[in-house]
């Protein structure tokens, strides 16, 4: 299975956990949270809108949702739509197309093959996957070392004041362009000694400005991924402190907890800068 059919089966995934939600799922939601590359994301989606397996809807209140019951929904179906039609089109011994008049000593063993793989493929349904899935996130069983469960994980707690009443910290939060944010965030994180050789690979703010989602990634499969649940507070008329609560999931060796600080405090400047041009 090539990247394709990978990005059609996670976000499938994602729409399914997102199922019960009263509103449509944003793909910039479902880039941030299942790791597709934007340039791809569209293209993704797109392919699982042309096979009936989600509904879109354009607009603010837009984005995108499952079309029908998990339970309906197919490995094979996920695959495909991202990947095509899974068949032997090409001879495995040749060049060429796999032509009937010509049949290779290979032929017959690869036709059943094939074949097999797509039976295996139809009987593990979307719902399959999602119940594994949950289920892993609730376990407490020990997750293969090369598994994105095992990395570390942690959650804290941290704020940084800002020099503007609450509701313009609501409404700036709500209009930040996300790759203004990355810019920013890249020059803040560019100061962390052991950052030097990292690249901030995603920053999405959601939810119209109330949870951030940041990843760095380095060498090695390196990987650092910060989500903050932002809530602005009054604290007098002219200012509110920006509160976060952090969940941070790494494999990198250093403490990266003092980058919620810097990361809160980045964005509280950021809204300042914006503050006048935004009021006028």
């Amino acid at each position: 299975m090539s990247r394709r059919g990978d990005y059609s089966v996670r976000a499938a995934l994602y729409l399914a956990r997102q199922a019960k939600q009263s509103k449509a799922t944003k793909v910039k939601e479902i880039v941030a949270e299942m790791g597709i590359p934007a340039s791809f994301a569209s293209q993704i989606l797109a392919d699982l809108v042309r096979t009936n397996i989600a509904t879109s809807k354009p607009g603010r209140d837009g984005g995108y949702r499952l079309a029908r019951d998990p339970n309906s929904i197919t490995l094979l179906e996920l695959v495909e739509a991202g990947e095509g039609p899974l068949r032997a089109e090409h001879c495995a011994l040749g060049d060429g197309p796999c032509r009937w008049d010509t049949v290779c000593p290979l032929h017959s063993s690869w036709q059943a093959t094939v074949a097999a793989v797509r039976e295996q493929l139809t009987t593990i349904t979307l719902a399959t996957i999602l119940d594994e899935d949950l289920r892993l996130e609730r376990t407490h069983e020990d997750p293969p070392v090369d598994g994105h469960r095992s990395f570390r994980g942690f959650e804290t707690d941290d704020s940084s004041f800002v020099e503007l009443p609450e509701a313009t910290v609501h409404q700036l939060l709500g209009h930040l362009v996300d790759r203004e944010l990355l810019m920013e965030l890249q020059e803040t994180l560019r100061g962390v000694d052991w950052l030097q050789s990292a690249s901030l690979s995603m920053a999405y703010l959601l939810d119209r400005g109330s949870r951030l989602i940041v990843e760095v990634v380095g060498g090695q499969e390196e990987t650092l991924r910060i989500e903050i649940d932002i809530e602005p507070i009054t604290i007098d008329a002219r200012r509110a402190e920006l509160k976060g609560h952090a969940k941070v999931r790494t494999n990198m060796d250093h403490d990266s907890q003092p980058l919620i600080r810097m990361i809160l405090n980045r964005l509280a400047r950021m809204l300042e800068a914006r503050s006048n041009p935004a009021s006028g």
